[in-house]
């Protein structure tokens, strides 16, 4: 338009004299007056962008796209028939607003487009946050908050303008949910200029717009004959018209640009304390056909400064021309007709004057465009040089984060390495609450919350962000597990809470060491139900922070990613890891070995490949195709973990082999397989994810279960499947369990394989024999372990080579297997055939004994003769005697000959047994602890022997040591579980009582100290003070008192230990309890016979004589009424009258 207006005034001056009327005729007075009905990209862009009155007095002046602006009049507050009559009948609000008016809408909003602004449909997403300084009124301690601007209003760090409305209307957030949606044209898009350059263009534009009116008047009266039309004087009409015409255009325009302008409403507002406005916009938006980039604007002071001179333009659609046609048609008529009218009129004036309004009108709509030139710059979005990294995982939340706080790096460190390194200032700063760490989450998880779903007005919510979904996933695995934990009755407290300990560093240079903290993460029971919640934003914030810091510092981290088995570099690198992962976590993707470089332990649990480690392999990976932020929030996930398992005494449940995926076998405990369930529904990873996250974590709190082939419910397995006569997988399932057990559950395991091969020699099936024999062969052709290693195709490390001391340990036991196994073939018909075979693995009929042990022929023999009576047969078909030797003489062998193969065998042998003879079970548990064999005795009870087995006569194993007074036997059985109380079946054979009665002081000290009850009484009703002194012993009564036992106790009989003492005239025992506080004038129960009065009876003159000395009263009486001294005048008892008269005389005369 600009170009139009150009040629045609620069080409008149170039046309020849006499060819000017010519000229004028067919351009000037044709095409200048209709160049004002046209420049529709410049009246819309003004349109749009007025806010004022002086605004629209500019747009009116020797105006430019008439035709535009009528239409857009009609297309903003036109009823359907004016919208029809330009073709515009079914145009929806939303492209007019779009087009024409400053505001925002729930229809349109407003992006950032590489430098520009562009009004799109819709509502996209863009959030808007307003920063302010907060200064504490107790301390003057300034702080930074963040929110929105209904934020700012309702704490009064902004206000509104001259609105008539107060800030707590404005903080309302149903109140004009509009209010919500950026205004970016407005306040980032334009610079507006200061008020004087707009009041100069207005002042010119009249100016301009009079001087063509009067240069027009010249013409016509006073220079009518050097300004003629054709030859001819200007038409009577001309001038009038073009007056009229040139009025109404302007008012027309003028009506036009106010009701366009008032069809927006403009707010304003200011800062009341210094603040910064950001605009945040992530990255790849799809809008219509357009795809917007991520984008951070701001407004500030300068040198990026927070300022207070700084003005806010909401502008918001009111319809206030709604309906009111009047106006609309008026407005309407006078654009029209003035344009009409003014045509008219310029076309009967003399050429000079069209070419005048002509300049007028290039003249302002320069100084229009002018006054909007000064744009936002082309560099002004500071995500520039990280926007594509931000759109990666649309990030752009944390990248923003890292920008408001300066921040170069945030990483979640392990606790161990947080503890190591605090106290070394090589390696950091360690602040226990340093402020940056707490406001970088903190204003992460703001900016969470102002983007989230639950935020008030149109903001559209962010939630399909990668980081929000795996926060979402991991904040209800962390509800979920907790809520599950707490159903089993695990107590977290009333405040429950988890650290991170965090590692952040400052871009500013000073800060050229690390900060390092700790944050806590705190669920809480909410509601009804007191269902854990945790808050989500938090940990979006934690996760985010941490995965941009990842990404910002190497590229690498896009990589498949892999984690390790573990929670330690150390643990990571262990052969017994490697055998707890294909036991409990291996479902279908193997574990390999890598270099230890590739993953930093002390900071995170994975990390990448990467080809400059090709070497060093020693730690356990597992590849994965989770993203990284699924592979934090699993870090995340088993710090707290470690914490919850914590407050967890036992994780319960049951735990037993199970079959996966191909028949691979797996343990599997029904707690863990909940724990792991919650996991799955939460979309937290894989089965076998969950497993890498919760048994490291199991096993660091040492909560994982044992499970190895002794474990009950292993055992039942076998049973089941030897029951169904499946002995290869009997056999099978018992060498899996022995190939990934490690220590004591690996030999439990190898010696439960080895008893089971024994009962398939035993067995009365071919298949067994067979099945039995080829796994006894394996056992003496090489050592388990290694055999499993080389079937996994992995090259150990050195330091899973195998010790001297194991494969000493299992050449012994291949020898020992060997031995069972010819015996076995030897006395079982049809099985000589083996023989050759076991000769070929160096097995044979005499046991090798250890160099250093001295064993006695006569012994050896016993031994060996017992253990093949109780071995080489499947039932108790022989007579036994469990009063002699024979069984401790084979037990004393074995253990001396270290044969623990055969001593495991011949235990477990009798806990099978003693399931129908209880007195077998005592009698195992008796020469067990008559050896001191703690081993012995946890093999009896991991077989389910029950310690306190009762034979007939309710005698138990502890009893019956405590009967023979050995105090070591005694201890060892307490050590192992005994009952130091003995059973409620068995009352006359209680422990402690047993040793009172015997007067074995050690023994009751010892039945003491683990837990026996003091005042524990017999079938009779009497504790064990009463039997100590009914009994004499001294000492023993002396401990139970030192030990808190109640002395005026009154037992079954009605009577106290001191009446027992007087009764049997213990002087000494009675002197003790009189000494520890025993009441001397208490009655006993059947006759109210005091201690003083039964010693009279019995003329005790001793007894009476230390009584009274104590404070006996000689005048109480009986329930019959009598005294001690009745008794004994009754009695005759001359020196005991004497006693107790001489005594109540002293009480007379005092």
């Amino acid at each position: 338009m600009h170009l139009t207006i150009l040629c045609v005034l620069f080409l008149a001056p170039c046309v020849l004299a006499d060819g000017w009327e010519d000229f004028t005729n067919n351009l000037a007075t044709d095409l200048a007056p209709l160049i004002t009905l046209f420049g529709e990209r410049l009246t819309k862009q003004f349109l749009s962008e007025s806010i004022s009155l002086l605004d629209n007095i500019i747009f009116a002046l020797s105006p430019l796209g008439v035709l535009t602006a009528v239409v857009s009049v009609i297309r903003v507050c036109g009823g359907s028939s004016l919208r029809a009559f330009i073709g515009r009948a079914q145009e929806g609000p939303a492209e007019a607003e779009s087009e024409l008016l400053s505001c925002v809408s729930e229809s349109t909003a407003e992006l950032f487009n590489e430098g520009g602004i562009s009004r799109v449909f819709g509502r996209p997403k863009i959030v808007e946050i307003v920063m302010w300084e907060e200064e504490n009124s107790q301390d003057g301690e300034k702080s930074i908050e963040i929110g929105t601007l209904r934020d700012a209003l309702k704490k009064r760090a902004w206000s509104a303008q001259g609105s008539g409305l107060s800030d707590e209307d404005w903080s309302d957030p149903t109140y004009l949910p509009e209010f919500d949606i950026p205004n970016l044209s407005l306040n980032k898009g334009i610079k507006r200029r200061d008020q004087f350059w707009f009041h100069c263009a207005a002042i010119l534009g009249a100016l301009l717009q009079l001087g063509v009116l009067s240069y027009a008047a010249l013409t016509v009266f006073l220079f009518p004959g050097s300004f003629k039309k054709d030859g001819k004087a200007v038409p009577s009409y001309a001038f009038p018209f073009y007056i009229v015409g040139t009025t109404f255009l302007f008012m027309g325009m003028l009506c036009c640009a106010i009701i366009i302008e008032r069809s927006s409403e403009e707010y304003h507002f200011k800062p009341n304390k210094p603040s910064n406005i950001f605009w945040l916009q992530p990255g790849k938006q799809n809008v219509g056909d357009q795809v917007f980039n991520a984008f951070m604007a701001v407004k500030e002071g300068s040198k990026s400064t927070m300022t207070m001179e700084m003005e806010y333009i909401k502008s918001v659609r009111v319809r206030k021309y709604d309906g009111r046609h009047l106006e609309i048609y008026m407005t309407l008529l006078s654009t029209l007709l003035g344009f009409v009218f003014q045509f008219i009129g310029l076309r009967g004036l003399h050429a000079s004057v069209i070419l005048a309004q002509l300049g007028s009108t290039f003249v302002m709509s320069i100084l229009r465009t002018c006054l909007r030139t000064e744009r936002m710059p082309q560099d002004e979005n500071k995500m520039r040089d990280e926007r594509e990294l931000a759109s990666h995982k649309q990030q752009e939340l944390d990248c923003f984060a890292f920008h408001l706080k300066d921040v170069e790096s945030f990483e979640v460190v392990a606790p161990s390495s947080t503890e190591t390194s605090s106290t070394d200032s090589s390696n950091g700063a360690y602040q226990p609450h340093p402020p940056l760490v707490d406001q970088l989450i903190q204003t992460r998880a703001q900016l969470a919350e102002l983007t989230a779903s639950s935020s008030h007005g149109l903001v559209v919510e962010w939630d399909n962000m990668p980081i929000r979904k795996v926060a979402q996933n991991l904040a209800l695995v962390i509800e979920s597990s907790m809520d599950l934990m707490s159903s089993w009755g695990v107590d977290f407290g009333k405040s429950f809470k988890f650290q991170l300990y965090i590692e952040c560093r400052p871009s500013i240079a000073a800060y050229n060491l690390p900060i390092r903290s700790s944050y806590s993460i705190c669920p809480e029971r909410c509601g009804d139900a007191l269902r854990w919640r945790v808050d989500k934003n938090e940990l979006e914030a934690v996760l985010g922070l941490w995965v941009w810091s990842l990404y910002k510092s190497d590229e690498s981290w896009r990589r498949p990613l892999n984690r390790m088995v573990g929670l330690t570099r150390e643990e990571a690198g262990k052969e017994e890891t490697y055998l707890l992962f294909h036991k409990w976590i291996f479902r279908q993707t193997e574990a390999k070995l890598v270099s230890s470089n590739m993953i930093d332990s002390s900071r995170r649990l994975f990390g990448f490949d990467s080809k400059e480690y090709p070497h060093g392999k020693d730690t356990l990976i597992v590849r994965t195709e989770n993203g990284i932020e699924t592979m934090i929030a699993q870090d995340i996930y088993i710090q707290f973990l470690q914490v919850a398992f914590g407050c967890m005494i036992d994780l319960g449940g049951e735990t037993s082999l199970d079959t996966g995926f191909q028949n691979t076998l797996f343990a599997h405990n029904s707690h863990l397989d909940k724990l792991v369930q919650c996991f799955e529904d939460c979309h937290m990873g894989s089965r076998e994810d969950a497993l890498l996250c919760l048994v490291p974590a199991l096993k660091a709190q040492l909560l994982l279960p044992e499970f190895s082939a002794d474990s009950p419910t292993f055992k039942r397995q076998i049973d089941s499947l030897i029951s169904r006569n499946d002995w290869k997988g009997a056999l099978s399932q018992g060498q899996w369990i022995c190939e990934r057990c490690e220590g004591t559950e690996f030999e439990r395991s190898v010696y439960e394989l080895g008893y089971l091969c024994r009962r398939a020699l035993l067995a009365n099936d071919k298949t067994a024999h067979q099945e039995g024999f080829s796994s006894i062969c394996k056992i003496l052709k090489s050592d388990i372990k290694s055999e499993f290693l080389c079937a996994q195709r992995i090259s150990p490390p050195s330091s899973w080579s195998r010790s001297p001391e194991f494969q000493q340990w299992w050449l012994s036991f291949s020898n020992q297997m060997g031995w069972v196994a010819w015996q076995i073939t030897t006395n079982v018909f049809g099985l000589r055939s083996m023989q050759p075979y076991l000769k070929q693995y160096k097995a044979t009929k005499d046991l090798e004994m250890p160099e250093d042990v001295a064993m006695n022929p006569e012994q050896s023999q016993v031994g060996i003769r017992v253990m093949q009576e109780w071995l080489m047969s499947s039932h108790l078909d022989f007579e036994r005697d469990f009063y002699g030797n024979d069984d401790e003489e084979c037990f004393e062998w074995a253990l001396k000959g270290k044969q623990y193969g055969l001593l495991y065998f011949l235990l477990v042998r009798w806990a099978e047994l003693g399931a129908e003879n209880p007195m077998l079970i005592r009698h195992a548990y008796i020469i067990t602890a008559k050896h001191r064999s703690y081993w012995g005795i946890q093999v009896l009870r991991r077989q389910g022997a029950d310690i306190d087995v009762l034979t007939q006569s309710k005698m138990s194993a502890l009893v019956e040591i405590i009967a023979t007074g050995d105090l070591e036997a005694a201890k060892t059985l307490l050590d192992n579980g005994a009952n130091p109380n003995g059973s409620e079946h068995a009352p006359n054979r209680r422990p402690l009582l047993l040793a009172a009665h015997a007067g074995l002081t050690e023994m009751v000290d010892l039945l003491l100290d683990y837990g026996a009850a003091l005042e524990i009484l017999d079938h009779v009703g009497l504790p064990a003070l009463h039997w100590a002194s009914k009994e004499n012993h001294l000492e023993t009564a002396r401990l139970l008192l030192s030990r808190g036992a109640e002395v005026d106790r009154f037992g079954s009989d009605e009577k106290s230990a001191l009446h027992l003492a007087v009764i049997s005239d213990q002087l000494p025992i009675a002197e003790l309890l009189l000494e520890n506080g025993a009441d001397v004038n208490m009655p006993e129960g059947t006759s109210g016979q005091t201690p003083l009065i039964l010693a009279a009876r019995s003329s005790f003159v001793e007894t009476a004589h230390l009584l009274l000395s104590n404070g006996a009263n000689p005048q109480l009486r009986d329930r019959e009424g009598l005294t001690a001294l009745d008794w004994a005048r009754m009695n005759d008892y001359r020196e005991m009258t004497a006693l107790l008269e001489e005594r109540i005389g002293r009480i007379t005369i005092s």
